[in-house]
């Protein structure tokens, strides 16, 4: 049985603002790719996470704001046995490497601008979540939300 979702569609589209502007300028303020091969690698694993979870996903069954499709499966094969949000950690394990690798205030700002923003979809997603999938609960204990086995 599923229930109504959360409906606040100008949060949802704030936060999905707020994310890719501060990755937009990210992107477009430094070199994209780190020079260093140890940073690199990072980046690698994160594009490779991120195409494996949507991979396993499946177009059509994700949404780029943070709310559920309608209709849509619950995921727990591939990353997704592991951590519930693989795109993020994906986000994180690509953009974390350039801070790093081209350091300045401004991106150190933009970043943390980034992974609260991160946080707060979780939080948002998550809730709606439960509502649309009653095993859900089920799966935020046996998961972390974006390091495996730590959180």
């Amino acid at each position: 049985m599923q229930r109504k979702k959360e409906s606040k569609p100008i949060y949802a589209y704030l936060l999905v603002f707020l994310q890719f502007t501060s990755l937009l300028f990210v992107m477009l303020s430094a070199p994209i790719l780190a020079n260093h091969w140890a940073f690199l690698m990072l980046q690698i694993l994160g594009v490779f996470l991120g195409v494996w979870a949507i991979w396993v996903m499946r177009i059509g069954n994700f949404n780029i704001t943070p709310t559920p499709v309608e209709n849509g499966k619950l995921r727990k094969s591939g990353p997704y046995a592991t951590i519930r949000h693989p795109m993020y950690t994906s986000i994180i394990l690509f953009t974390f490497p350039e801070l790093v690798n081209s350091y300045s205030f401004w991106r150190l700002m933009v970043l943390l601008v980034l992974f609260i923003t991160i946080i707060f979809k979780i939080k948002f997603e998550e809730k709606n979540l439960l509502q649309q999938f009653p095993n859900y609960k089920d799966y935020k204990r046996e998961t972390k939300k974006i390091i495996p086995y730590l959180y």
